[in-house]
């Protein structure tokens, strides 16, 4: 090989060890700002929005799941994917302690009882109606939670509700823990557009575990019915975190609360309400 052969080389080794260095400090900061943006919720992603992207949450009933082969169902349940590492200590869960394993356990269950969905809408609608859908929610350790209007409750094949004839009218309306309507979420939609979206962010979310107090929010949407009659499906979906609710369950840092099991760790939660079948006369 000539000297021109040997340089060129060289230039191209080169270039792949920088273009490497620069990839892996890329996917640092990456990893570093999903963790925070996602233990604190999803501040930047203000659209439409389905479940399949919770990859790090847990599932709470396996209905969600049905579709699905039972090896499956079984992974995605909380008792498998996130207690069981954390009894164990797995991943980041092993640089505990196993009283604060214990403690940090308990606590998660406490918050996974206290959770819950719940969708309000009309079951008989004329074709082009409005009609206002209701989800209240309860519990989650906060410091936010989300809500989804979806087509269906089956975690991997749901849709935002307008995919299936509906027309969402204006921004949710969302009434957060003190009661009181909140603006925070919709004002970072970008400046010129339409706040219909079907995903929405609550703020202000506390849990005190230690008096078993948690908190409830609520997200209204309204609705123009679809013109082709027929009955139509709606579920709502609640994501919750479960660890900070722990004196046991996270790691204070300079951006915040991070969860004890990191950003990799199983400790959100993905529960659907029932689904609701609307008739379109």
């Amino acid at each position: 090989m000539g000297k021109g052969g040997i340089k060129l080389r060289l230039m191209s080794l080169r270039f792949k060890t920088a273009l490497f260095a620069g990839a892996s400090v890329l996917s640092v900061f990456a990893c570093i700002n999903a963790a925070f943006g996602y233990s604190g919720g999803t501040p930047n992603y203000v659209t439409d929005a389905a479940p399949y992207c919770a990859r790090c949450h847990c599932s709470c009933s396996a209905v969600s799941l049905s579709n699905m082969p039972d090896t499956i169902q079984k992974i995605q349940l909380f008792p498998n994917k996130h207690y069981h590492k954390i009894e164990t200590g797995q991943n980041e869960y092993k640089k505990m302690s196993l009283e604060d394993r214990k403690t940090l356990l308990a606590d998660v269950k406490k918050a996974d009882e206290n959770a819950s969905i719940q969708i309000i809408a009309p079951l008989d609608v004329l074709a082009g109606d409005d009609i206002t859908v209701t989800v209240n929610v309860n519990g989650g350790a906060g410091p936010v939670v989300g809500v989804m209007l979806l087509d269906n409750d089956l975690r991997w094949q749901s849709r935002s509700i307008a995919a299936d004839g509906w027309t969402i009218i204006g921004p949710p309306v969302i009434i957060g823990p003190d009661g009181k309507p909140q603006n925070t979420w919709i004002s970072r939609r970008a400046e010129g557009l339409k706040k219909n979206i079907n995903y929405a962010v609550i703020y202000g979310v506390t849990a005190d575990i230690a008096n078993n107090k948690w908190q409830s929010s609520s997200v209204s949407y309204t609705l123009e019915a679809p013109s082709v009659k027929g009955v139509y499906s709606m579920a709502a979906a609640f994501l919750y975190g479960t660890e900070k609710s722990s004196s046991a369950g996270y790691t204070q840092t300079i951006r915040g609360k991070l969860p004890q099991g990191g950003f990799e760790s199983p400790s959100g939660r993905i529960m659907f309400s029932e689904l609701v079948k609307v008739t379109v006369k």
